[in-house]
């Protein structure tokens, strides 16, 4: 079995609970990717995080996080932490490959402060493993930073621009599609892998007992910032003559300005944050359409919504934009926004879908549940990416 280095930024399992605003996506991304993967590799892990952890933590369930071999912080003061993370990084390092352990290929969570030095340095070293980057999302790709802003950049602490960055690894694997066109021209392999499920928390279709005639219900979970396009899907369905709800769970900055409006519009249901990502699921199940708004904006080109596959294992209808990969996932049986407009899309959409028999939206989840759960498990995922990662040495 060949044996992996992972160097990512999930919580330790049994911790997320305790900062449920740090990473909230990424972190289940992580968690379920890291399992997967042990059975395909020999991993030693290790995390960067915002925040010291307690002591102590009980742990109820395993795949709440991944079980790292060394965690390090990045934090204020930026240059004293970073500094200490990556001596203590190299230091257990040579502690492995002292004692034998030797990785034949080290995979990276995006491009950051600690890691892009770690790697830089171990380039330098003797029988340097094939370098992997797992591009899940970047801001800076494709815009052109400005010369100011560069000139700045080369004062923070550590920091490399990841255009810059990108040129180190060995090879790419990247949740959006876009993000090929930054490594085939420089003959870097990329493979296109946009996240995975667990099939075993796929929703059970249940019976439907409601009234066929009463309203849609529109809703959405995940994240309440800016990037999400949250604020853009509220502002598009307060606006539109249509008697349906709009429900909303999640967690993030514009919390406090949901709920206000919630408060001036009752076709507008804010629920807050659900307790588990199971309530999540079970949230939408209970709701005829889910709604990803993302907009073409704030670096999401250079990622995937895993928010799509969590909204495919509720077995409900979904509305989302297109872009980076979405249609090839979800196929022909998903609705889909113009990203282009977003805002009039979502209004026309809000219109037509309100229209549309609820046992069809029902057989439409349930065929989107289907796909997803047979083509885009992370078991099968890890399997394309552990080939992809072996044919490199």
């Amino acid at each position: 079995m060949k044996r992996l280095l992972y160097l990512g930024i999930s919580f330790p399992p049994g911790a997320q609970v305790l900062f449920p605003g740090v990473n909230p996506a990424g972190h289940a991304v992580e968690t379920y990717m890291v399992a997967a993967l042990r059975a395909r590799f020999d991993i030693k892990s290790a995390t960067v995080l915002p925040v010291i952890l307690p002591g102590s933590l009980t742990v109820s369930d395993p795949l709440s996080g991944v079980a790292h071999d060394l965690v390090l912080l990045d934090r204020p003061p930026e240059f004293w932490h970073r500094l200490r993370s990556l001596a203590r990084l190299k230091r257990q390092y040579l502690q492995w490959r002292a004692a034998g352990w030797v990785p034949d290929a080290v995979l990276v969570y995006n491009t950051s402060p600690v890691y892009n030095n770690f790697l830089r340095w171990l380039k330098r070293q003797h029988s340097t493993p094939k370098l992997v980057l797992w591009l899940l999302d970047s801001e800076q790709l494709g815009r052109e930073l400005p010369a100011l802003k560069r000139f700045r950049y080369r004062f923070k602490p550590l920091a490399i621009p990841d255009d810059e960055m990108i040129r180190e690894f060995d090879a790419c694997i990247g949740l959006s599609q876009f993000t090929e066109r930054f490594f085939t021209p420089r003959n870097i392999p990329f493979l296109w892998m946009p996240g995975g499920c667990v099939p075993e928390r796929a929703l059970a279709p249940k019976p439907t007992t409601e009234d066929q005639n009463s309203a849609i219900r529109f809703c959405y979970f995940g994240a309440l910032a800016t990037h999400s396009g949250i604020m853009a899907l509220v502002e598009a369905f307060l606006a539109s003559p249509i008697p349906n709800e709009l429900h909303i769970c999640g967690y993030g900055r514009l919390s406090a300005e949901i709920a206000e409006l919630a408060t001036k519009d009752k076709r507008l249901k804010f629920h807050g944050l659900m307790a588990t990502p199971d309530d999540c699921l079970r949230f939408g199940q209970s709701c005829d359409v889910l709604v990803n708004p993302r907009p073409l904006s704030h670096g999401n080109d250079n990622n995937f919504p895993s928010k799509l596959f969590e909204y495919a294992l509720c077995g409900t209808a979904i509305l989302t934009t297109g872009f980076a990969g979405a249609r090839e996932v979800l196929g022909s049986e998903a609705f889909y926004l113009d990203e282009n407009r977003l805002i009039p899309s979502l209004t026309e959409q809000f219109i037509l879908l309100s229209k549309i028999p609820r046992n069809e939206l029902r057989r439409r989840g349930i065929t989107l549940q289907e796909r997803v759960v047979n083509g885009y498990s992370w078991r099968r995922q890890t399997m394309d990416m552990a080939d992809f990662i072996s044919k490199l040495s």
